[in-house]
């Protein structure tokens, strides 16, 4: 999971990738503001168009300061600063990631699993924090990413859209916080639905190899009785078919908001850049 979220950066403006680069830094320094240096670590693309989406559909203006990069401490750049969108963004990131976490615990061999075992104390203090400041997004992810996750892996074969669903749910539950405005809650709640099909697909993507080899859960490996040095091209075809219909859907979901400040950049990543991750993937299996 995460990274996938990004913009096509080819047909964006210059001064839109600069705005899209002040929010990406911005929520770096958020991450490190609110659970120390390590956490700016756990920095991604998802949670950048999440700040984004906050920010145009409350119409609040961010504020821009230039400021020293954390990560080369003689550069300034130009970083959106403060507001509840980093905030929010940051939050759920390190919620996510925890559960995240547990869940390639239980998916690693006893072996395998150490060097994420290792990192579970580290994750953990900020995750603790993170779910006081937001225990509705704690029990969304909690309940979605590892209850209903759990209970469906324990299954012998779910299916495609019933493994999606704990993931989407949960995505939804958090997109309707970003406002207080019921019409829009319900569009939000479509679209983060939709997104959090559209991050599990990739992921099970990505994985797919990887899961078969490994024996991690993966709906189709399963569904294809998938192994090391087999045919993958029909589970290929299928996880792609299902995210261009997910990408569809979310086009026409999001044509129903009143995008204000980012809409551009908001646009570009899902009209081109979601499609274009999956195209990535996709080329790197070719490539292998």
């Amino acid at each position: 999971m995460f990274g996938y979220v990004k913009p096509f950066q080819p047909e964006l403006r210059v001064k839109e990738l600069d705005a899209y680069k002040a929010v990406y830094c911005g929520l770096c320094g958020q991450l490190g503001r609110s659970f120390g240096p390590v956490a700016r670590m756990t920095l991604s693309y998802d949670f950048t168009f999440l700040s984004m989406l906050h920010w145009s559909v409350s119409g609040s203006v961010p504020q821009v300061k230039m400021r020293r990069c954390y990560v080369n401490p003689l550069k300034k750049l130009p970083m959106c600063t403060g507001g509840d969108a980093l905030e929010l963004s940051a939050d759920v990131a390190l919620i996510m990631i925890y559960y995240k976490l547990l869940d390639n615990i239980r998916d690693s061999g006893r072996f395998s699993s150490i060097g994420w075992r290792l990192l579970r104390p580290l994750v953990g203090g900020a995750h603790k924090k993170a779910a006081l400041a937001r225990p509705e997004c704690e029990l969304l992810i909690a309940d979605g990413l590892d209850r209903r996750q759990r209970e469906l892996e324990a299954q012998e074969a779910p299916g495609i859209d019933a493994a999606c669903e704990p993931t989407a749910a949960a995505l939804g539950g958090i997109f309707r916080l970003l406002t207080r405005r019921e019409g829009e809650q319900r569009v939000l709640e479509r679209v983060g639905y939709l997104m959090g099909r559209y991050v599990y697909l990739c992921d099970a993507l990505d994985d797919m190899e990887e899961d078969a080899a490994s024996g991690g859960f993966n709906p189709f490996v399963l569904k294809y009785g998938l192994r090391t040095g087999g045919d993958f091209s029909a589970a290929h075809q299928e996880a792609a078919d299902s995210l261009n219909m997910t990408i569809g859907e979310m086009e026409k979901s999001m044509a129903l908001l009143t995008l204000r400040d980012f809409k551009p950049i908001i646009d570009n990543i899902v009209t081109l850049g979601l499609r274009a991750s999956v195209d990535e993937i996709l080329s790197k299996k070719e490539k292998h």
